[in-house]
C-alpha cells in the first residue's frame, strides 16, 4: 500500500521538524511526504532543504501566500495527483504521531476515513472529533452534541478499537484515493475552520465511513483554545464557516435559518458590550458566508 503524508506549515519550523522526524519514524514507511509552506517567513525552507538532504521522500511546495490550512491541504491533494497513491495522511505541523500510528490506522485497509486519538502534552485525550453533529434541531446550540473524548473510556473499557464519527479535524486523517475520487478536494475558500467538517460532510454523504482508531494515538503539540479564537481575528472565519454549513447542510429549513439566530444573538452581546468592531465582524461574516468570498480583508 503507497502512502503519502501531507503536511501544511505556517511559521513552526522549530514544531515542523519534530514532525518529519516523527513521520520517517513509523514503523510503516511512507512512499513521499509532501511539505505545503503557506509562505513561511521563518527557517521552514531550510529545515525542510536539510531532511531532503539526507532522503529523497520530501517534497516542498511554497504557496507564494498564507492560503490557510485548508487551501494548504487543496494544493497537497493536487500536488499528490501527480503520484500513485492508496491513502493520503494529513497532518498539521503541530500534531507528533506515535512510531505505530499509521500501522494501526491501516491495519485493516480502510475505504474510507481513519483518525487517530490526539493527546496534549500531559496526556489528556483531545479528541473532540464529532461521534454525533446535529443538523436536524434549531435549538442546538452546539451541533457537536457528542465527541470521542466523551466516549472513549467506555469503548476502550469494551475492548473495542473504533468509534463511528461523523467528522474529523484535518489533524492526522487517513483517508483512502476511493474517498479523494468521489469527493474530490478540500474547499480551499474556507481558509480556515469546517473545511475539515465540510469534507467530512460530503465524505459521508457519498455513503463512505469515518472512524476513529481509538488505539492510534497522536499527540498535540500546542493546546487548542478555541473560545478565544473568537474573540481574535479567527472569529470572523469561525462565525463565516459556521453559517456556511448550517446554510449547506442542515437537514431542514428551519436549521439552515438558525444562522440568523446567531448572527443577531452576536450582534446584540456585542452592540450592549459596546464591541464595535466585533458587531462589523459578525456583520461581515455573516454577509460573507454566502459564498465564502472576501476573506482576504480579515486575513493576518
Amino acid at each position: 500500500m503507497t502512502v503519502i503524508a501531507i503536511v501544511v506549515t505556517f511559521n513552526r519550523c522549530a514544531l515542523l521538524k519534530k514532525v518529519l522526524y516523527s513521520l520517517l519514524s513509523q514503523s510503516i514507511a511512507l512512499n513521499k511526504i509532501i511539505i505545503i509552506d503557506n509562505d513561511s517567513n521563518d527557517d521552514t525552507a531550510k529545515v525542510v532543504h536539510d531532511f531532503s538532504e539526507v532522503d529523497d521522500i520530501f517534497y516542498y511546495y511554497n504557496t507564494g501566500d498564507n492560503l490557510g490550512g485548508a487551501g494548504g491541504f487543496y494544493q497537497g491533494f493536487k500536488i499528490a495527483e501527480q503520484f500513485d497513491y492508496d491513502y493520503l495522511w494529513l497532518m498539521d505541523d503541530d500534531l507528533l504521531p506515535e512510531p505505530d500510528c499509521l500501522e494501526k490506522l491501516i491495519q485493516d485497509r480502510p475505504e474510507g476515513i481513519v483518525q487517530p486519538v490526539r493527546y496534549d502534552l500531559d496526556g489528556a485525550c483531545a479528541e473532540i472529533s464529532p461521534v454525533e453533529y446535529n443538523l436536524q434541531k434549531i435549538f442546538c446550540r452546539n451541533p457537536k452534541t457528542k465527541t470521542v473524548k466523551e466516549v472513549i473510556s467506555t469503548v476502550i473499557s469494551n475492548n473495542c478499537r473504533e468509534i463511528d464519527i461523523a467528522g474529523v479535524p484535518f489533524e492526522g486523517p487517513l483517508i483512502s484515493k476511493s474517498v479523494v475520487n468521489k469527493v474530490g478536494y478540500p474547499n480551499p475558500d474556507f481558509f480556515i475552520f469546517n473545511d475539515d467538517l465540510d469534507y467530512s460532510l460530503r465524505t459521508r454523504s457519498k455513503g463512505f465511513s469515518i472512524k476513529c482508531i481509538v488505539d492510534a494515538r497522536a499527540t498535540r503539540l500546542l493546546k487548542n483554545n478555541q473560545k478565544n479564537d473568537l474573540k481574535s481575528w479567527k472569529g470572523y472565519f469561525m462565525l463565516r464557516n459556521h453559517y456556511y454549513i448550517l446554510r449547506n447542510y442542515g437537514e431542514n429549513k428551519l436549521v439552515k435559518n438558525r444562522v440568523y439566530l446567531i448572527m443577531f444573538y452576536y450582534f446584540l452581546k456585542s452592540v450592549f458590550s459596546f464591541d464595535y468592531k466585533f458587531a462589523k465582524v459578525v456583520i461581515f461574516s455573516f454577509k460573507d458566508s454566502f459564498s465564502l468570498k472576501n476573506s482576504k480583508r480579515f486575513r493576518p
